[in-house]
């Protein structure tokens, strides 16, 4: 017994290293691959990966560079060559060891056959999973291309609702002396599971109103994404602090998965908020907004505003009431105050009316009718105008953000009008069509075009309120203007509007970095009754600063067609769509 623990601590003695002795070091090279392969080499190569151990020994680099062939071997099958070339170096200088590894990977293996199938219920839907496989005959015989083929077919069942799907052959054939290789899967999707009831105890909301939100009925093919798309849908209504939604798969009869969800009542059901700011247009502007989440069970919500300016103050509410899809439909109960001045224009509105709304993601329209009363003075003239006023809109956007807009395109066409038959002041109708382009075609430049079109039919505009004509410049018509400056004017020289309006901008937006760009402009248009009259231009340079919710805009504008050349600054807000 004491010889061979004598033995044993000899062979400990010369297989360790002494703590006296200076760590040997191994430098290791290969050569000959790139990329995936060099990579999965050296994270399957034992020397590399051992190479900074400082328990590495010259006995211990020897044993492993004895290894190292096998180990890229072993790496490189994987990317279908299984017959490599490899001469192998070890050098020692001191306590410095040198390995490299010249690899000529040979030829692959190449896909012989590939024998695809779907079978069961889902054949159908799945079929084309085998047309999509990611080898085909022919190919170098990558396994990580049939590992992943092999996920996606199994993923695309699940998907469905195909829950128990899987492979009932799944064979990968390899001849190493004829590199070739073949595929032969045959997957069996198994019944498909549908959804079952959607439960939840919360009180938060009605029962009937939450089923609304439901994007799937009983019945429907299960699909996982359909529950993380009610999860959205609910957070996005505002009306609940969290959201769990989880279908019990174990719970299941006759294929229904019953679906549960979980919903927290938030803390503050109503929010605050305080602004100071200026524009142009309305001058030094304070804002107080209230907006109420969730009013009762039945999902109604309203919000309040109010704006004191120099130029415009203003009061509104609004009430929605959800309706048919409550994503995206509503009744819209609303009410405005607004006394606004430009020159020497003074109108005072109220207002109410009844609008139902649509508002998806890229498409928006609705149909309103409205109760207006205005009182106003334009130069030495004043009135009142009564009306009940039916409208329509239509507003289609495509872009990749509405905030900050690289490519994306606004369409809107407003249509409201009245008639003296039903008790309103004057009879009228009016279009109004406007659009949006931005377009990046290299970074860093953006092209940005508007363009707005306006006609009324009336005998006179002078039986229509400020609030209705038209009017032309402005930081969001024509810079280098005041606020409503251009319009059709009287024996005074007083602006009072015009039946028509013409509006083009073309602007051109140099990127600075994330936060400022700069930009150059040109706007031409005008309010008119005459169609033919002449019109006013303005250009001039910007300043941007992006912030999350949109751009603040600082516009250096000069009016060309004044023979003054008048230079004034206008400063805007918002976002780009």
């Amino acid at each position: 017994m004491s010889c061979r623990i004598l033995f044993f601590l000899l062979a400990l003695f010369f297989l360790l290293p002494s703590p006296l002795v200076a760590a040997v070091t191994v430098d290791v090279q290969v050569k000959g691959v790139k990329g995936a392969m060099y990579d999965n080499i050296l994270s399957r190569l034992k020397i590399f990966l051992h190479k900074d151990s400082r328990r590495l020994t010259g006995f211990e680099i020897t044993r492993l560079h004895r290894h190292a062939k096998a180990d890229i071997e072993e790496a490189l099958a994987p990317f279908g060559y299984y017959a490599p070339i490899i001469v192998g170096t070890l050098d020692q200088e001191g306590d410095t060891w040198r390995a490299v590894y010249t690899v000529n990977r040979g030829e692959p293996v190449r896909v012989k056959a590939v024998r695809i199938e779907v079978e069961g219920p889902g054949g159908d839907d799945l079929a084309w999973t085998a047309r999509e496989f990611p080898l085909e005959i022919g190919d170098v015989l990558d396994q990580s291309l049939y590992e992943k083929g092999k996920k996606q077919m199994v993923r695309s069942a699940l998907r469905l609702g195909f829950l128990t799907a899987r492979f009932s052959r799944l064979e990968l054939r390899i001849n190493r002396q004829a590199k070739t290789g073949e595929v032969d899967l045959v997957l069996d999707t198994g019944p498909r599971f549908l959804f079952g009831i959607t439960t939840s105890e919360q009180k938060i909301i009605k029962p009937g109103l939450l089923a609304r939100y439901l994007p799937y009925k009983v019945g429907d093919p299960w699909a996982p994404a359909r529950l993380f798309e009610l999860q959205r849908i609910l957070y996005a209504t505002d009306f609940f602090n969290r959201v769990s939604v989880r279908g019990d798969i174990d719970a299941a009869r006759d294929l229904q998965i019953p679906v549960t969800v979980e919903l927290e009542t938030p803390q503050h059901l109503n929010r605050y908020s305080f602004g100071l700011g200026y524009a142009t247009d309305t001058g030094a502007r304070t804002q107080l907004e209230w907006r109420n989440r969730l009013l009762n069970t039945s999902g109604h919500k309203a919000r309040g505003a109010l704006q004191i300016a120099e130029l415009e103050n203003k009061f509104t509410l609004r009430y929605d009431i959800p309706r048919h899809d409550p994503r995206y439909d509503s009744y819209v109960v609303g009410a405005t105050y607004n006394d606004q001045s430009w020159e020497q224009t003074q109108t005072r509105l109220v207002a109410a009316g009844l609008t139902l709304d649509h508002g998806e993601p890229r498409i928006r329209y609705g149909v309103s009718i409205e109760g207006r009363n205005e009182k106003y003075d334009v130069g030495a003239t004043s009135g009142t105008s009564k009306l009940l006023m039916p409208g329509a809109n239509l507003a289609i956007i495509w872009a990749d953000s509405l905030v900050n807009t690289k490519n994306g395109l606004q369409l809107a066409v407003n249509l409201n009008g009245a008639t003296e038959a039903t008790s309103s002041d004057a009879t009228f109708l009016q279009v109004t069509g406007s659009s949006k382009l931005i377009f990046s075609p290299f970074r860093p430049w953006r092209l940005i075009g508007r363009g707005t079109l306006g006609a009324t039919l009336v005998d006179s505009i002078d039986d229509l309120p400020p609030s209705l004509r038209f009017y032309a410049g402005g930081d969001q018509s024509i810079r280098g203007f005041d606020y409503k400056e251009l319009g059709t004017r009287d024996a005074s020289g007083t602006v009072v509007g015009g039946r028509y309006l013409v509006v083009g901008s073309a602007e051109l937006e140099r990127i600075i970095d994330e936060s400022w760009s700069l930009a150059a402009f040109f706007d031409v248009g005008n309010a008119m009754d005459d169609p033919k009259v002449d019109f006013e231009q303005g250009a001039g340079l910007g300043l941007r600063y992006r912030l999350p919710f949109g751009q603040v805009r600082f516009d250096l504008a000069t009016a060309l067609s004044d023979d003054n050349n008048p230079v004034r600054l206008h400063l805007s807000v918002g976002g780009d769509l």
